[in-house]
């Protein structure tokens, strides 16, 4: 049977010979044989025992746990373990991918932000499936609160936020009666496979998109050169406004650099 010296079992682990010492004097892991100068040896069969030991310790399990394990383990012993671990490393997975779109699509949204100009465009958009609130209460000042944080709060604990900042709903009636301000939903773009009774879906189709620089309250602005450019081009207004804010105050220290985006639902005039 093959022997490692102290330092070639701590090289192959790649760490420190304390830890192999430390383990030693704990009880935990203890070297096959000892020489009368002190030396320690370590054989072969303990690679695969020291991986599990190593493994416990770095998915977070404490020494002191992983000690009682390896000191009463036993066939059915293992197999709860390592089918415990795995699906806590499986959930550990699954959070760390939401996080990792969560990023992309903030880093999507800062760079549709630094392209910023003050065109109106029209485009086809592609749907978009989006998280409702509640009905909002327009009759609350300055907006309805509470309904904005119910509505944060659900996204989060119901695993659906994925970096998509929160915007609101206007109706098409409520832009013919130039009532910018008359809010009928928060909502919050999410996965196309999330399940939740919630979530409509955002129509394909044609959209006239605009942005504009500064807080919410510069929004009138921008709907009223919206409705200008569609009158000019001939179209009409088909379905919802969907209004969101592309940098808020996670980019801009000053409210004045937010930006305010709003896509209008259209068709041209037959």
């Amino acid at each position: 049977m093959r022997y490692f010296s102290t330092g070639e079992f701590a090289k192959l682990f790649k760490i420190n010979k304390k830890t192999l010492f430390h383990y030693d004097e704990i009880g935990l892991f203890k070297p096959e044989k000892v020489e009368e100068n002190g030396y320690r040896y370590y054989a072969e069969s303990q690679v695969d025992l020291f991986n599990v030991i190593w493994t416990l310790k770095d998915i977070g399990m404490p020494l002191k746990e992983i000690k009682t394990f390896m000191d009463n383990r036993n066939p059915e012993n293992i197999l709860e373990l390592f089918s415990y671990e795995h699906e806590e490393i499986e959930k550990e997975i699954k959070n760390l991918r939401r996080k990792q779109e969560m990023l992309f699509n903030k880093i999507n949204i800062v760079k549709e932000g630094k392209n910023f100009n003050n065109d109106i465009i029209i485009e086809e958009q592609e749907e978009e499936y989006l998280l409702l609130s509640r009905p909002v209460n327009n009759s609350e000042e300055p907006y309805d609160l509470n309904c904005y944080i119910d509505h944060l709060d659900y996204c989060y604990r119901k695993d659906l936020y994925i970096g998509y900042p929160v915007g609101v709903i206007i109706s098409k009636d409520s832009i013919y009666n130039e009532d910018y301000a008359d809010y009928s939903y928060y909502y919050t773009k999410v996965n196309k496979d999330a399940v939740n009774e919630n979530i409509i879906v955002k129509p394909k189709g044609l959209y006239v998109v605009g942005y504009k620089r500064g807080y919410y309250d510069k929004t009138y602005i921008l709907y009223k050169e919206l409705i200008k450019f569609i009158e000019d081009n001939n179209l009409c207004i088909v379905g919802n406004s969907y209004e969101n804010v592309i940098f808020d105050e996670v980019v801009a220290k000053n409210i004045d650099d937010y930006i305010i985006k709003i896509s209008i639902n259209v068709s041209y005039e037959k």
